[in-house]
């Protein structure tokens, strides 16, 4: 499969990046988080698992997108996505080796983490959405997703993240 920065094409006449049909944006994490760190903290949570919901709703469109041009079988997802993961900016994603029956996933420099600095709460809501999504077309089925440690809030250097069956 073509690395993802080769797929990217900069229309600049359109002012649009894409991959195909899918249209990304480039935004710097800082002004993004900026956004979170400015609301009051029960908004900003809310505000935070709603982008986390869109994240699994459109980044698993593109998770579904990525396996489809690979014509590759859902074991192989982890890879594809830990491999264009940091080529979006999302840090360096590491799954586990088991990924039959749960999925753990280290990141390390998580632009959320990065963009947002020390935190009480967890930051990498777009990443649990992103594993939600991936963890349902790996594990085939209805998954649950959560980020078990955010570097933000313990001063360690990377966010770890568990994707299980719902239910188990």
């Amino acid at each position: 499969m073509t690395e993802f920065r080769d797929r990217l094409v900069f229309d600049l006449d359109k002012g649009e990046l894409r991959d195909g049909e899918l249209r990304y944006l480039m935004l710097r994490a800082d002004a993004l988080m900026g956004l979170f760190k400015q609301l009051p903290e029960e908004a900003r949570q809310a505000a935070l698992a709603s982008l986390g919901r869109s994240v699994l709703v459109h980044g698993g469109n593109s998770a579904r997108t990525y396996l489809e041009r690979a014509g590759a079988d859902p074991s192989s997802l982890c890879g594809i996505i830990a491999g264009a993961a940091p080529q979006l900016g999302w840090g360096a994603w590491r799954f586990g080796p088991d990924q039959t029956d749960a999925l753990t996933l280290e990141v390390t420099n998580s632009p959320f983490v990065a963009g947002y600095g020390v935190s009480t709460h967890p930051l990498c809501a777009p990443i649990v959405g992103m594993l939600e999504a991936v963890g349902g077309l790996v594990l085939g089925g209805a998954v649950t997703a959560e980020e078990t440690a955010c570097a933000a809030v313990t001063g360690a250097g990377a966010c770890h993240f568990t994707v299980k069956r719902s239910g188990s």
